[in-house]
Formats: structure tokens, sequence, C-alpha cells
């Protein structure tokens, strides 16, 4: 069996993005601060990422449209629309 892990940036009340759907808040509110790295020592044992439609579609557009940033990963998009999945991009219901 394999094992999951939730990692995710949520806010203090609970949400991931604002009401318009951004995640602008991510970038922190000191870009001078000194922030440590977590994501990059957890993600060098993963092999896949879930996701749902409305989050791929944000990166995939908005936050890295020239680059998928797993394309070392098997990424699985949860939605119910019928898209054509890659070796690496499995659109799943």
């Amino acid at each position: 069996m394999r094992k999951i892990i939730l990692y995710i940036a949520v806010s203090l009340d609970g949400y991931i993005a604002d009401k318009n759907g951004s995640v602008n808040w991510l970038a922190g509110q000191d870009e001078e601060a000194e922030n440590e790295d977590t994501y990059s020592e957890f993600i060098k044992d993963i092999d896949a990422v879930v996701m749902g439609w409305n989050t791929y579609a944000q990166v995939s557009r908005e936050l890295s449209p020239e680059k998928w940033p797993y394309e070392n990963l098997t990424s699985y998009i949860v939605t119910h629309r019928n898209e054509k999945s890659t070796e690496k991009i499995r659109f799943v219901r």
C-alpha cells in the first residue's frame, strides 16, 4: 500500500485561495525575510501528485504556464471533464 501525505499551503482561516481564486498571498509578506525551504526536502521522496481541476488549471495557466512544475512526477487530476491524459498527466474521475 502506498503512503499518502498531504502537503498544502493554507491560510489561518482555512482557505487556499482568496475569494477571487488568487493565491498571491503565498509569496509571503516580506521578500527580504529568510524562509525555510521545507518543500524541496519533502518533494524529493514523492512520485505522484493529486489535485483537482481548478488547481491544475491555475498552475498550468497562471502560476507556471511555460513549464509543468511536476514534470518528474505522475500527476493525477481529478475532474469530471473528458480531457486527454498523457504519460505523466492523467485525468481521472
